[in-house]
């Protein structure tokens, strides 16, 4: 499954070059991120201009990256998330330009041998953090089934690394393992919250049919 939806995210890159933002991406995050912050005080805030920015900060992203602006879902959804939890006016992240964070990244993977270094560092912390919901265990057993899925592609090797950099400004660790989470999910597909897990693996995926978060199998 999760070879399955890195292939629909990478195939559906060719699609999004041009300014638009397709109209199932759109509803596709919302649907998404909504669930996330269900049962949270985030749930009543309205939704604004979250998605234009976090598409034009993810297109910006990928074109300081490695020189176009061809997304994926996962990078989409990333820096929709981002902007709707921290704002990103002036195409920051979490506080940062994203020229600054793309250079953490950079250098972030090269100290870790490349992005499958990268990944088997990132999982060991996981599993090793303090999360009495077990969550963190639970999601670094099964994201380390298949290191491809996050470290196979430039594209999701990026987007991981940044995801470990910005939960692990959270603070404590259960906090620190549940934003790595949601993050991470945008990635992998699936991911532990506490007693649920969920799958967006075929949120935008299916034509015609309206997208919606299910619960891992």
């Amino acid at each position: 499954m999760q070879r399955l939806l890195a292939a629909a995210l990478l195939s559906l890159a060719s699609t999004v070059a041009n300014a638009q933002i397709p109209d199932d991406w759109q509803t596709a995050a919302q649907v998404v991120i909504d669930d996330l912050e269900r049962g949270t005080p985030d749930a009543a805030r309205p939704w604004s201009q979250e998605r234009r920015e976090g598409w034009a900060l993810a297109r910006a992203w990928r074109q300081h990256n490695n020189g176009n602006t061809e997304i994926i879902l996962a990078e989409f959804f990333t820096f929709t998330l981002l902007c709707r939890e921290s704002g990103c006016t002036g195409n920051m992240v979490a506080g940062k330009s994203y020229a600054a964070r793309a250079a953490e990244v950079k250098a972030l993977i090269a100290r870790h041998g490349g992005s499958y270094g990268l990944e088997k560092a990132i999982h060991s912390w996981l599993s090793a953090l303090d999360d009495p919901s077990g969550a963190a265990a639970r999601n670094a057993a099964m994201w380390s089934k298949d290191p491809d899925v996050a470290a196979a592609d430039f594209a999701t090797g990026n987007i991981y690394a940044l995801d470990w950099i910005l939960a692990q400004t959270e603070p404590g660790q259960p906090a620190q393992a549940a934003a790595f989470a949601r993050l991470a999910l945008f990635v992998q597909g699936r991911a532990w919250f506490g007693p649920r897990c969920l799958d967006i693996s075929r949120v935008a995926t299916v034509i015609g049919t309206p997208p919606r978060v299910g619960d891992c199998r």
